[in-house]
């Protein structure tokens, strides 16, 4: 089957086009500097590219080669601008000086090869296969960035599409190179061009898809966030951490191991907020969940239940043990006071300690009972201290 050139580009340009139109309306109302906004402008640009290739002849204008390959260009740079707005790399100070450099110095590249070479068809493509080969791994360095600690599926339909682009430019540089072609317009020419806008053509609809979906990604993993964390601290939330806590004690049910928690309150919060103020009870909160959650094992589990009460949960942990490392986090509190301004605030905490081995006897809700019940009297005996619950049930 042979396939009409200028058909694919007009197919091209159609679906850029279209694909622009839809994620700018996506980021109407965001602001400008919001990474839809570059991206739907990308593909705008995208689109310029394929029009101003439409209008070439048999002797083509040199400004309209350079047009078409510099809006080429810059919607490359344009699409790495934008995945680096998405992934919060870019700031409003802008961004350091190498990726300064990975955006504008493809564009102007293009620009001096393209002027420097308009006689050499085969030179110019090679040059110009090459820089945008380039900017495809630029692009490819920033979505497999290892300070990204999540990539979904939206990233990979992102990633297959930008190294088809890539292996693409690739081939058709070195068909010039070699030369297989020897211009657009003979049959071998048009072959390439036929293979890349087939390409192209593939990759624009997957690269919107991509963005898009990634966005979507993003959006569901705010509204988790909100719906289990606790934004003041970080935490887990109390319905995150009361799930967490089913999910253990079934755990622990089934295969009859320890499971303990501690449930502590802070000291006399309330004149923390009356003597400094509530912004500065928000910093007391945050300072005790950083000092509690750094001394904690990677497999213990931390979160916000209440004001100033804190639920953690430590799988495979005797009572004796739970209540060693509750005497340790108090001390730890008690050590580290919270800088606010000029005044370092120190805090105590009266912490109560439940569990055991557990058994189908025992409930979620009779564990935390009975740890509240061991922090309350932790509170009455003086407060800055642990109590410990009767053991749930002792080991054979």
């Amino acid at each position: 089957m042979r396939l009409d050139v200028p058909t694919l580009f007009a197919v091209v340009t159609l679906v850029a086009l279209l694909m622009a139109g839809w994620i700018c309306f996506m980021a109407w109302g965001k602001p400008a500097r919001d990474a839809l906004w570059a991206w739907g402008l990308a593909l705008l640009a995208y689109a310029g590219s394929h029009v101003l290739f439409a209008m070439l002849g048999p002797q083509p204008l040199a400004s309209l080669v350079i047009g078409g390959n510099l809006a080429y260009s810059v919607a490359l740079s344009l699409m790495l601008l934008a995945l680096r707005r998405f992934d919060g790399l870019d700031t409003q100070a802008g961004p350091p000086l190498l990726v300064q450099l990975q955006l504008f110095a493809p564009v102007l590249a293009i620009v001096l090869l393209y002027l420097l070479l308009m006689d050499q068809y085969a030179a110019r493509v090679v040059a110009g296969s090459l820089t945008f080969s380039l900017q495809i791994v630029f692009i490819l360095r920033s979505l497999l960035d290892r300070r990204m600690p999540r990539h979904g599926r939206g990233r990979y339909i992102l990633l297959t599409a930008f190294f088809a682009l890539l292996a693409s430019l690739l081939l058709r540089s070195l068909a010039a190179a070699m030369g297989w072609m020897a211009s657009n317009d003979d049959d071998a020419g048009r072959l390439w061009l036929t293979m890349v806008f087939v390409v192209a053509l593939c990759a624009v609809i997957s690269i919107s898809l991509g963005f898009v979906y990634m966005t979507m990604e993003r959006a569901e993993l705010r509204n988790f966030e909100l719906a289990m964390k606790d934004m003041l601290t970080g935490l887990s939330n109390r319905r995150a951490i009361s799930d967490q806590l089913h999910m253990a004690v079934s755990r622990a049910q089934r295969q009859g191991q320890y499971l303990s928690v501690l449930m502590l309150d802070i000291d006399h919060f309330k004149r923390v907020n009356d003597g400094y103020g509530h912004q500065a009870g928000d910093a007391v909160l945050r300072g005790v969940a950083h000092t509690l959650l750094s001394r904690l094992r990677a497999q213990d589990q931390i979160g916000r239940f209440g004001g100033e009460e804190f639920l953690l949960m430590l799988p495979d942990t005797s009572l004796e043990g739970a209540a060693t490392l509750a005497e340790a986090l108090r001390q730890a509190v008690e050590a580290t006071p919270t800088q606010w301004g000029a005044h370092r605030i120190s805090v105590t905490i009266s912490i109560g300690v439940a569990g055991g081995v557990i058994t189908g006897a025992v409930t979620v809700d009779g564990l935390v009972a009975a740890a509240d019940s061991a922090m309350y009297r932790a509170k009455q005996s003086g407060r800055n201290r642990c109590e410990v619950a009767p053991p749930l049930l002792a080991p054979n």
